[in-house]
């Protein structure tokens, strides 16, 4: 009895990494001697598991993480200022958000640093049906405009309205989770949605919408976006552990872009309930995003991106002026940059 107890505790430490590969036993053949001392680490997600973070799934099912001494497992979330909150918190040592709600907590005292951008422009947009019949953002002025809860479009969209010459007080905001966004617009319940390229514009693809949409770096907010975070309490003890977390995430992701069909296959390995009719699209527009707004190598914003996103959200007070950038983001935790993945993209 007690050499079967042991088997099993080892085949659920295992499990953390191989869970749900459609492998099963037959995995633990290919498993280091060493599997049982691999370092635990939980990766809070920005949303619920899709194509726009399935580069972190095909990093667990190749075990680029396990080759850097890791047992990664994808926790999913609830939006970017939820998950930077966690953070804060300390209920999550390392996750993936939209840099702008992460970079609010920080000015507010938050212990958190960006570690690598993922997505290097700003994945949100305004949609309204095509017959809604907006011409521009500036059109939305008395209109219903729905706002996903937590999402990072929420510290976001006083930019949008700034630039567009509208005030909070010009649109009637409707604040509802995220998985009520499409049905209420398709519903007229909203005349608009804070969407995104990545997730809701696809969703409304899928049902046959037709939609106008003005894209957040386009219409005053050409800022970086989704990023890998880190607390400082866990880069300061673990250093080393958050360098191969970083190196191995970006080899998936580069993985993802040149394979993205094995990447919407360990999505949905790991997580059976995703959603791989979607995922090919959303990989596809996280592609697009990883080398626009100047970008130069895939994972790596450059300084002057940092900064006029601070000159941008500090003009409506979303940010303090006098908080230099490199307060919120560091190189060093980034491979060199002749290990990077350069842009274009091809």
């Amino acid at each position: 009895m007690t050499g079967r107890t042991t088997i099993h505790g080892r085949l659920k430490r295992i499990a953390s990494v191989t869970a749900l590969t459609s492998l099963g036993l037959a995995s633990l053949a290919v498993m280091p001697a060493g599997a049982a001392d691999l370092y635990p680490i939980t990766f809070q997600l920005n949303y619920p598991v899709a194509g726009f973070n399935a580069g972190y799934e095909l990093a667990v099912q190749k075990g680029f993480y396990k080759d850097v001494g890791l047992d990664v497992k994808i926790e999913p979330g609830n939006g970017s200022q939820i998950t930077a909150q966690l953070v804060a918190a300390g209920k999550a040592d390392i996750a993936f958000a939209d840099a702008a709600p992460v970079m609010k907590l920080v000015s507010q005292g938050a212990k958190i640093k960006i570690l690598a951008t993922i997505l290097q422009g700003n994945p949100n947009q305004v949609t309204a049906l095509k017959k809604t019949g907006l011409k521009s953002v500036a059109d939305m002025k008395g209109k219903s405009v729905a706002v996903p809860n937590g999402g990072s479009q929420v510290p976001m969209f006083p930019l949008i309205l700034a630039a567009n010459g509208l005030k909070e007080s010009d649109v009637k905001v409707v604040n509802m989770p995220p998985d009520s966004m499409v049905a209420s617009l398709m519903q007229g319940q909203v005349d608009v949605i804070l969407g995104s390229v990545d997730y809701f514009a696809i969703q409304l693809k899928t049902v046959g919408a037709e939609t106008t949409d003005f894209p957040f770096i386009d219409n005053g907010a050409p800022t970086v976006s989704t990023s890998i975070i880190a607390s400082e309490s866990f880069l300061a003890a673990h250093p080393d552990i958050a360098k191969n977390f970083v190196a191995a995430s970006l080899k998936g992701w580069y993985a993802a872009v040149d394979d993205p069909a094995a990447a919407v296959a360990a999505m949905k390995a790991l997580f059976p309930d995703a959603n791989e009719k979607t995922a090919p699209a959303q990989l596809e527009a996280t592609k697009h995003l990883m080398c626009v707004n100047r970008a130069k190598f895939v994972g790596k914003a450059l300084p002057v991106q940092w900064e006029d996103t601070v000159k941008i959200l500090s003009a409506i007070n979303i940010l303090p002026a006098n908080i230099p950038a490199t307060t919120y983001y560091t190189y060093d935790y980034l491979p060199p940059e002749s290990e990077l993945r350069s842009c274009p993209l091809k």
